[in-house]
Formats: structure tokens, C-alpha cells, sequence
């Protein structure tokens, strides 16, 4: 097995993907739950009782709701992608670590 860089930069791209994460995460906090309600919400009602709450274009105010959800499902799709790249790059590792151990010699040493 030989080195390959692009193993090297999947460890970096993982450390970013995951800052990236941990960041829209902390941005969309319960908001995927409470776009969900407001979905329904905007769904169950008629249009006149949408009006009275100053909401003139139910489709438009689902568009933005929605946008909400997409986000976290693209976070969740990247958290999936960055999981997989973690675990081969884990066996790319520890398959080094077994040749380090018997004696073979590794790029790190």
C-alpha cells in the first residue's frame, strides 16, 4: 500500500466539514423542528385566517420555511460523507500501524 496525499487531505477536509457542522448546527438549533410545526401550520389554515395574520402568500412562507429544512438535511448529508471518509481513513491507518509494527518501514518514521 502506498502513500496517497489525497488520504492526507480527506483528514483535513473532514476537520473543516465537521467545524462547518458543528456551526450549522449551532445556527439552526431548534429551528428544523419549529419549521416543521410552522409548515403544518401554514398547511391546516385557510387563506382568510392567513390573512389575518398579516400572511398573504402561504406558498411564499413555506418557500422560506423550507429553506430551513433543506440546510439541515444538507448538514446531515455532509455528516454522513464525513463519517465515511473518517472510517477510510481509519483503516488507512491502522492498516499503517500494522506495518509499522511489523517492521515495515512507514512514511512517518
Amino acid at each position: 500500500m502506498s502513500i496517497n496525499s489525497s488520504n492526507f487531505e480527506q483528514i483535513g477536509l473532514i476537520k473543516v466539514a465537521t467545524k462547518a457542522i458543528q456551526k450549522i448546527k449551532e445556527e439552526l438549533g431548534d429551528m428544523p423542528e419549529d419549521a416543521t410545526k410552522l409548515i403544518h401550520f401554514l398547511n391546516s389554515k385557510k387563506k382568510y385566517e392567513l390573512q389575518e395574520l398579516d400572511i398573504e402568500d402561504r406558498t411564499e412562507k413555506n418557500l422560506e420555511v423550507r429553506k430551513v429544512l433543506s440546510k439541515r438535511n444538507l448538514m446531515i448529508n455532509l455528516d454522513d460523507k464525513c463519517q465515511n471518509m473518517q472510517v477510510t481513513v481509519d483503516r488507512f491507518m491502522t492498516n499503517f500501524k500494522f506495518q509499522e509494527r511489523n517492521g515495515y518501514p512507514v512514511p512517518w518514521s
